[in-house]
């Protein structure tokens, strides 16, 4: 009776929403499921059937609902009991675009009616859906379906909403790039998922935006013209970050664009000799000089300091320090230089990247956002692994996001 059963009223659930769809889709503007108990209840017990409204259209609409509904239990197709199905909610029930709504009715079984039940909907709300009755169990308190595992999402369009749009973004430059240098590839992607805060909404008059963010970034050397291609180093970089971002209006001048403050974890996912890592806490200010939707320069300091065990690279503060400094002049639509700097302590080390970006625009079928990627790289620690060697490199390629 146990797994058996389970797998019968299930089908005989799939097999009732698509009856209802069929037989109440042609008389209103939604579509509904049902749903029941999906286990085993007792003799005389009062269960739960839940009535799911489904709106498809991209109008709201309302669907009215009697009180209550009349049907008809049956076993071996001989049996029958008349039942009714009630309701003390309103009989109105709105259902927004794209949503759905869930009308809850509730049905007192007759004590003589047990084993393999069909409970029948009569038109319009024509449905039929499966119980399994004992009279060996105890009468309980109404049972509820589990809708959870039995409603769908509002749409697909709510879920990849609720997932995905405006939470994923980017965050650090994504690029891939070649050039003659020992590690000729060097290739970054880069996420950030928002957790908490919202969006907000165009034209609201808001000062700032706070939210929550968590962020990844992966930076990988790669000796791809060396036999087997092997990875020289990759920095593994997960953070957890607040950022208070100003909101303001288009004009030029100084602009205060908010600040960011959190802790980033580094490692390159190694073991013995050649294991580094390293965690930190910062705060980055940013600030802009000219229109946000024009030409513009960004500079962006990040102070950070230094929060735990370096027994696996020591003496990397001396090459780090504790201030980088980012420098973008561009344009959205034309070219965009970049300079990220830092200074090790003492002055004397530390490290320079620049890169050099423009839109680059293919026909169709290619015909996706990029950007030519040209960078220069000279200084200490280009990989975490050779933090204290000094190196210079210049490489090309694509990026899309700069």
């Amino acid at each position: 009776m146990g797994s058996s059963a389970g797998r019968f009223l299930q089908t005989e659930f799939r097999g009732a929403c698509l009856l209802l769809l069929m037989g109440l889709s042609a008389v209103h503007a939604v579509v509904v499921n049902v749903a029941g108990p999906p286990g085993v209840v007792g003799a005389g017990a009062t269960v739960t059937v839940d009535f799911v409204l489904l709106n498809p259209a991209a109008e709201p609409t309302e669907i009215v609902l009697p009180a209550v509904l009349a049907g008809r239990l049956s076993a071996d197709g001989i049996r029958q009991w008349p039942v009714n199905l009630e309701t003390a909610a309103p009989s109105g029930v709105a259902v927004a675009a794209g949503g759905f709504a869930i009308r809850s009715y509730t049905l007192n079984l007759p004590a003589a009616a047990t084993g393999r039940l069909f409970l029948e909907i009569p038109e319009p709300y024509a449905g039929r859906i499966a119980l399994e009755v004992r009279a060996d169990l105890p009468a309980a308190p109404p049972v509820r379906a589990p809708l959870s595992q039995l409603v769908p999402p509002r749409t697909v369009e709510s879920a990849v909403q609720r997932t995905f749009t405006r939470r994923f973004s980017a965050h650090e430059p994504i690029y891939f790039i070649y050039g003659d240098e020992p590690q000729a590839a060097k290739f970054q992607f880069s996420f950030r998922y928002r957790i908490a805060g919202a969006e907000p909404e165009p034209g609201a008059p808001v000062e700032a935006v706070h939210r929550w963010f968590f962020g990844f970034t992966q930076r990988s050397l790669w000796d791809i013209d060396a036999s087997s291609s092997p990875f020289y180093d990759t920095s593994y970089m997960p953070e957890l970050f607040f950022e208070s971002q100003a909101v303001m209006s288009e004009r030029g001048g100084f602009k205060w664009l908010g600040y960011q403050a959190g802790a980033r974890h580094e490692s390159n996912g190694r073991t013995g000799p050649g294991s580094r890592s390293l965690n930190t806490v910062y705060f980055r200010p940013g600030i802009a000089f000219g229109r946000l939707d024009g030409w513009n320069l960004i500079v962006a300091p990040r102070f950070h300091a230094y929060v735990s065990d370096l027994s696996d690279n020591a003496n990397i503060r001396d090459y780090r320090g504790n201030v980088d400094l980012l420098l973008a002049f561009g344009k959205n639509d034309r070219f965009a230089v970049t300079v990220a700097g830092r200074l090790g302590r003492g002055g004397d080390r530390g490290s320079v990247e620049a890169n050099l970006t423009v839109p680059v625009k293919l026909a169709p079928p290619l015909d996706f956002a990029t950007y030519f990627l040209l960078q220069y790289w000279s200084g200490y620690g280009e990989s975490l692994l050779d933090y204290n060697v000094r190196s210079t490199a210049l490489r090309a390629g694509f990026s899309l996001v700069r």
